[in-house]
Order: C-alpha cells, then sequence, then structure tokens
C-alpha cells in the first residue's frame, strides 16, 4: 500500500467512526427522552361525545385536530376496566358506535366511578373503533 492510500483509509475509517458514534449518542438521547407532562400542558377541551362524532365523521380531519395533542375530555364514565399491563381503563360515553378509551396513569380504580361525570386530560393516539387515549390523569373537580 502506498502512503496516499493507508492515509485515504485512515480519513475514511475516521469519518466513519465520527459517524457511528453520533449515531449511537443521537439514539441514546432519544431513547432516553421524558415523556410530555399532561398535568402542565396547555390541553385542547372538547366533549366526549364530540371527540367520538368527529373521528366518525371525518378521521383525517379530526387526526389533524386531536392526534398526538394532549385534550382535556369531559364525559360520562361507562365502563372501567385493566389493561394487560393492569392499568386503569376507563371509557368515556360517546356515540353509541364508540366510546373514549383512557388508559390512566397510576390512579386506582377505586377512585373512578361508573355513571359520574369526569374530565381526563391525557394524549390522543388515534382511532381504532373507539378514541384511544393514553397517560390519562383525572381531573380533580
Amino acid at each position: 500500500m502506498t502512503i496516499f492510500k493507508k492515509k485515504r483509509l485512515i480519513w475514511i475509517l475516521s469519518a466513519l467512526m465520527v459517524i457511528v458514534l453520533t449515531a449511537g449518542f443521537v439514539g441514546y438521547r432519544m431513547y432516553n427522552k421524558p415523556h410530555r407532562d399532561v398535568q402542565h400542558i396547555k390541553a385542547i377541551p372538547v366533549a366526549a361525545l364530540k371527540l367520538v362524532a368527529d373521528y366518525e365523521t371525518n378521521e383525517a380531519l379530526a387526526n389533524n385536530e386531536y392526534l398526538d395533542k394532549v385534550l382535556e375530555i369531559t364525559g360520562e364514565i361507562v365502563e372501567i376496566s385493566k389493561n394487560q399491563k393492569g392499568e386503569t381503563v376507563i371509557s368515556l360515553d360517546g356515540t353509541g358506535m364508540g366510546t373514549v378509551r383512557c388508559t390512566l396513569e397510576g390512579v386506582p380504580a377505586h377512585e373512578v366511578k361508573t355513571k359520574t361525570q369526569a374530565t381526563v386530560r391525557g394524549i390522543c393516539t388515534g382511532y381504532l373503533m373507539d378514541v384511544i387515549v393514553v397517560r390519562g390523569i383525572v381531573q380533580r373537580k
């Protein structure tokens, strides 16, 4: 190998090493990025009935308005259950076809009761027969 080829190889390997280290650092920072604080972010107020109706009418338009945003949803609790992780999931009454399913963060089921009005803050993640909301927090009145 000539000296020119060795220098070129060293530069190429050095550039690759910088790229790999940068990608590793960015990946590490993204993986350990903290969650949004749902309690202190300005939320979009909406009734559960309107939210479900908007998704049933035009899902694309509703996604533009609600998807990945913090919502403050008000409605009547029609069901309380647990998911596979043991988290409390409440359903707020919507239209006859769908509800708003809210996965609550760290709230035991005994603090919420069916057939009562509730206001839940959480992040809307989309529509799958029901509107799905995660990281929900029941607001105190």
